[in-house]
C-alpha cells in the first residue's frame, strides 16, 4: 500500500486535492480537541483524575488530530491517524465500562478480549480498500461495532439500573445522529454541496463529551456518583 496515495471521493465537500480542499470537515474536527480540554480543566478542578478518564481523554485528543489530518492532508497514512484513535476510544471506553460493572459480570480478563476484539474489528473495517468507494452510506459501515458497543453497553446499564444509563443513552442517541449524517454526506452531495460530514463531527464532538461527562462523574465500581466539588 502506497501511505501517500491521494484518497479521491469519500468525502463530498473535497473538490480538489490540497490541505484547504475540505475547510469545514478540517475546521470541525477541532471541536473534539476543546471537549476534551474543557473536560481536562473540569476533572482538574475535581480532583477527580483517574486512568481511564486521562486515557480517554488522551485519545480523544488524537482523535481531533487525526480527523484534521484526514481531512487536510487525505492521504491513506492521515486516514490511519484518524481511524487508531477512534477505534482505540471505543475499545477502552468499554473495556473500563465493562470492568467499573457494579456486579463485575466479565472482570479484566473479559474486559481486555473486548476491548482488543472490538479494537481489530472497527479497523480492520475502515482499512479495507472498498469502504470509502462505491458505498451507499459513505463509509459509515465501518461504525457499525462501536453502534453494536453502544447497545450492548447501553442493555447492560439499564440492566444494573446503573445511574449513568441516562448521561450512556443520550451519547448513544447522539452517535444514531452523527452516524446518519456521515451515512448521508456522498447521497445528499447533489442538494448540499458542502456535504453533511461536518455534522457528524459536531454530534460525534457531544457525544464524546457527554461519554467524558459519565466517566468523570460515575468512576467508582459500585455505581455511585463522585461527590461534586465546589
Amino acid at each position: 500500500m502506497d501511505w501517500n496515495e491521494p484518497i479521491t471521493g469519500a468525502y463530498c465537500e473535497r473538490l480538489a486535492p490540497g490541505l484547504l480542499g475540505e475547510p469545514l470537515n478540517a475546521l470541525s474536527s477541532l471541536l473534539v480537541l476543546a471537549i476534551s480540554l474543557l473536560a481536562f480543566l473540569h476533572v482538574m478542578r475535581r480532583h477527580a483524575v483517574t486512568p481511564g478518564v486521562m486515557a480517554l481523554m488522551g485519545l480523544a485528543i488524537a482523535i481531533s488530530v487525526g480527523s484534521l489530518l484526514l481531512h487536510t492532508f487525505a492521504t491513506r497514512w492521515a486516514e490511519l491517524a484518524d481511524v487508531l484513535p477512534i477505534w482505540g476510544f471505543v475499545a477502552v471506553y468499554g473495556a473500563f465500562a465493562l470492568r467499573n460493572s457494579p456486579r463485575r459480570l466479565a472482570g479484566v480478563p473479559l474486559a481486555l478480549v473486548l476491548g482488543i476484539t472490538v479494537f481489530i474489528a472497527g479497523l480492520v473495517l475502515s482499512l479495507r480498500g472498498t469502504h470509502m468507494v462505491g458505498d451507499t452510506v459513505s463509509g459509515s459501515t465501518q461504525y457499525l461495532p462501536a453502534l453494536l458497543v453502544a447497545v450492548a453497553g447501553g442493555r447492560m446499564l439499564w440492566r444494573e439500573r446503573h445511574p449513568s444509563l441516562r448521561l450512556i443513552a443520550i451519547a448513544a442517541g447522539l452517535f444514531v445522529l452523527s452516524f446518519s449524517f456521515r451515512s448521508l454526506d456522498i447521497p445528499l452531495c447533489g442538494m448540499f454541496p458542502a456535504g453533511t460530514h461536518f455534522l457528524w463531527h459536531i454530534t460525534n464532538c457531544l457525544a464524546f463529551g457527554v461519554l467524558l461527562a459519565a466517566m468523570i462523574r460515575y468512576p467508582a465500581s459500585d455505581g455511585t456518583a463522585d461527590r461534586p466539588q465546589v
